[in-house]
């Protein structure tokens, strides 16, 4: 029976139709009409009486163009009346189809030098020095390859239409090589950031280095974000990227591969254990002889990490700590009693008294840290996407050219400042430059 409910489970969970929670809904009809199975549909777009979203009005009109009243009218063609004119006014913003590209020839005097026994010239900043493609172009080319994913053939494409330069996909490599070449000492500057962060995300997921499996990792807090991507999901590669001591809370999953890293505190992300409990729940519910006890703890489980999400963490810690003590008393009673089904009682094992993840179940109480680790899974989302349409990449090289570019980017955006600024100080900066590009304030 329970094999059977495994099954099913499996089976039909990739079609599951979205539930509607009971209760959600406003007028009493309305709820009536969800327990008894029929949900009205919910009507699309914003709800009534919300204000309407409208552009905002540029603040510098670049130009003004003037249009005359028609004679006749463009509908019936009848003669207008001119006497009886006014005025409408409409901002309407557009862009520049392929503009100009601006070919600069550089004529620099060159003087001898004593000392290095050749020819010198000035290194005047802005420039790329024997460089047949300049800056912007290059920062541009890397921003649609690691800020919007597209592939090195639409990218060229792209370049081509809509900027009138063009180059091969290999040129947009050598881009990356030499823009990695400064950016690995602000990478590893970064590094060392997140290794002084109070309180860390980390998560992991799969990617593909020359068609074999590798896995990329993230960590990263609310200011600083650092990807590394590895063949092996040992815990040997996070410790790579957080080292063998955090002086830190580290949020992240149940899996086994932190475990070998010293932290401050540990926090389960509280999402997934209400995902399993609720899975596990929903394959009881299944079976043609349910298990009661073990439906309801699995439920009760559910309720109470659901809680401990919701609820609002004391400002003293004095009273952090008397509600995590609550919190613990609630889960032992829950845990006190074995389960029959099996996937239910290794759920309640793992919050046992002495195991080591009851531990980490309630540290977002203790520390005041986030409960989930929702932030780690959404900074991973741009790299699933860009899995997804790359296939991976093909040497470590490539694979240290994601990680590195994908830190930098992300770091910047969560400082607020300009991506493309950035990618271009990578060229022609030094790493002053490149620091003040990447953390504006």
């Amino acid at each position: 029976d329970r094999l059977r409910a495994e099954v099913k489970t499996l089976r039909t969970a990739p079609f599951a139709k979205r539930k509607h929670k009971e209760g959600k809904r406003g007028t009493k009809e309305e709820r009536n009409a969800s327990k008894n199975g029929d949900i009205p549909k919910k009507p699309r777009g914003a709800p009534v009486g919300h204000p309407p979203w409208t552009r905002d009005v540029p603040e510098n009109i670049d130009r003004i163009v003037e249009v005359d009243a028609p004679e006749t009218c463009p509908c019936c063609g009848e003669p207008t009346d001119l006497t009886r004119q006014d005025q409408l006014r409409f901002v309407q913003e557009d862009i520049v189809l392929c503009p100009k590209t601006v070919a600069t020839e550089y004529r620099h005097g060159t003087a001898w030098c004593p000392g290095c026994q050749k020819d010198v010239r000035r290194e005047d900043g802005g420039i790329l020095l024997d460089a047949p493609i300049g800056p912007n172009a290059k920062a541009a080319a890397l921003y649609l390859r690691h800020e919007l994913h597209l592939p090195l053939r639409k990218i060229t494409a792209m370049m081509s239409t809509l900027f009138g330069i063009d180059f091969v996909p290999a040129s947009l490599q050598g881009f990356e090589k030499k823009a990695r070449e400064n950016g690995d000492g602000a990478y590893g500057d970064l590094v060392k950031m997140l290794r002084n962060t109070d309180c860390v995300h980390a998560d992991e997921t799969h990617w593909r280095e020359d068609g074999k499996s590798a896995y990329v990792f993230y960590a990263g807090g609310e200011d600083v974000a650092v990807f590394h991507i590895d063949p092996s999901r040992s815990g040997e590669a996070a410790q790579v990227l957080l080292g063998d001591h955090l002086d830190a809370v580290l949020i992240t999953d149940a899996y086994a591969g932190y475990n070998g890293i010293d932290v401050k505190g540990r926090q389960s992300c509280l999402a997934h254990l209400v995902r399993k409990a609720t899975e596990v729940e929903e394959e009881i519910g299944r079976m043609k002889k349910p298990d009661a006890s073990s439906a309801r703890f699995c439920r009760n489980i559910r309720r109470l990490f659901g809680l401990a999400c919701r609820m609002e963490i004391p400002g003293s810690q004095r009273e952090r700590n008397k509600l995590e003590i609550r919190l613990l008393r609630s889960l032992d009673l829950l845990c006190e009693s074995p389960l029959d089904h099996q996937k239910a009682e290794t759920l309640r094992k793992r919050f046992l008294p002495g195991a080591r993840e009851r531990k980490e179940v309630f540290t977002c109480i203790r520390h005041g840290t986030p409960p989930t680790n929702n932030q780690a899974e959404r900074s991973l989302r741009p790299l699933v996407i860009f899995r997804k349409v790359c296939m991976g990449t093909r040497s470590p090289s490539g694979s240290q050219n994601i990680a590195v570019f994908s830190s930098l980017i992300e770091t910047a955006r969560r400082q607020q400042a300009d991506s493309i600024e950035l990618l271009k100080q990578l060229f022609i900066g030094r790493p002053a430059d490149i620091h003040r590009a990447m953390f504006p304030t």
